[in-house]
């Protein structure tokens, strides 16, 4: 599986929710941008220690 193009999906989805969040009143003022922040991160955490512990062959 190719975890480097979760991890940048991941990433995205963050920044654009974050987007959405600040200029937008999308969200108005409930919870949810933080929750689902948390919940990528969490995401991106675990597909990023994917990418980068694979060992290099050499």
């Amino acid at each position: 599986m190719n975890y480097k193009i979760l991890m940048y999906v991941t990433a995205a989805l963050i920044i654009v929710n974050l987007i959405i969040q600040f200029f937008t009143s999308f969200w108005e003022n409930t919870n949810y941008p933080s929750t689902i922040n948390s919940v990528l991160g969490i995401f991106l955490i675990l597909f990023g220690t994917q990418v980068f512990s694979k060992k290099s062959k050499s």
